[in-house]
């Protein structure tokens, strides 16, 4: 008779380790899908990040294109881009005017004579870039072309409510004819 009671007993320990071991791998499927949740929403909210980037970037670049230096741009310009091809907007970019942040003589040096672009910048005088006033020399005339810098902004806000917000600057040196001041 004890026999069959310590047998009894046994079963119930198994029984009630049994169910703690469930217990257990209960929680751990619970956590991983938690976590997996979890993952899926850091990778959502990085490629949100990364497309409100591009549409900053492709606004930068339109704005870029125009010859905005000679026709100057003097407010917010509203670029619409369709990321998935669907034929609708997906984001809007803001890009603000761009804004000249100074200027430098482009000199004999940085130019290649066999372009023709930077032939029209070539110049010549005595002393050129030597930082050295001679005193039987006349004055060294002036570069006849300048770069402009400027700093380009770029803001998208996503529609969706996803909250994927970015603002890109983009610097850019735009050469122009000497004496075009920074407005």
């Amino acid at each position: 008779m004890s026999r069959l009671r310590s047998t009894r007993r046994q079963r119930g320990f198994t029984l009630v380790t049994t169910l703690v071991f469930l217990a257990i791998f209960l929680i751990f499927a619970i956590s991983m899908v938690g976590s997996s949740t979890v993952n899926t929403k850091v990778v959502s909210n990085q490629q949100f990040r990364l497309e409100a980037k591009t549409v900053a970037q492709q606004g930068i670049e339109q704005v870029l294109s125009q010859p905005f230096t000679s026709v100057p741009i003097t407010g917010v310009t509203s670029v619409d881009v369709d990321v998935n091809g669907d034929g609708n907007k997906d984001f809007t970019a803001k890009v603000d005017a761009p804004v000249c942040t100074g200027t430098k003589p482009v000199l004999n040096q940085d130019l290649d004579p066999t372009n023709a672009n930077d032939v029209g910048c070539m110049f010549s005088g005595s002393g050129q870039n030597t930082g050295i006033l001679l005193p039987n020399a006349g004055a060294v005339p002036a570069p006849p072309c300048q770069a402009t810098q400027w700093d380009v902004k770029s803001s998208v806000t996503d529609p969706n409510n996803t909250a994927a917000s970015v603002t890109v600057h983009q610097g850019v040196a735009v050469r122009a004819l000497n004496g075009a001041s920074c407005p």
